[in-house]
């Protein structure tokens, strides 16, 4: 794309399913295959062999939204060491580009950390995890 506009922060929705009214002010999700190559005689490689996949998810809140996820679990009787959610929908989407939508399923968020420094104007909580199911990058599978 040349002088049009590129995906940004606001053009970018995240629905988290069962938790629609928290703000995720941060996300980032990796997926990888273990892949190296196989070595012969002579040293040089004569392929390549994979390995198991492995993929991570992070969500970044204000306290705030957290306390909504702390009351989400509560009232469901979930453990918040092994947080639960079937889905997580990302859509990228502005007036000069397609709108591509990622789904992350069956995720775990088994990590979370919390930070708060003087100078900060609001406390966040970091929620680290897995996705079980894998992901969906617009529609294609990992």
């Amino acid at each position: 794309m040349v002088n049009g506009k590129v995906y940004s922060w606001e053009d970018v929705t995240i629905n988290v399913q069962g938790l629609e009214d928290i703000a995720v002010t941060e996300i980032s999700y990796d997926f990888e295959q273990e892949a190296e190559l196989i070595y012969r005689s002579g040293g040089a490689p004569c392929g390549y062999g994979t390995g198991n996949k492995k993929n991570t998810v992070k969500l970044v809140m204000g306290r705030e939204d957290y306390n909504r996820v702390l009351a989400w679990c509560k009232k469901r009787g979930k453990k918040l060491s092994r947080l639960p959610l079937e889905k997580i929908t990302v859509s990228y989407a502005n007036e000069d580009q397609d709108t591509v939508t990622d789904v992350l399923s069956k995720v775990i968020l088994n990590k979370h950390s919390f930070s708060a420094k003087q100078g900060d104007k609001e406390t966040t909580v970091s929620l680290d995890g897995f996705a079980c199911r894998g992901g969906k990058l617009n529609g294609v599978s990992f």
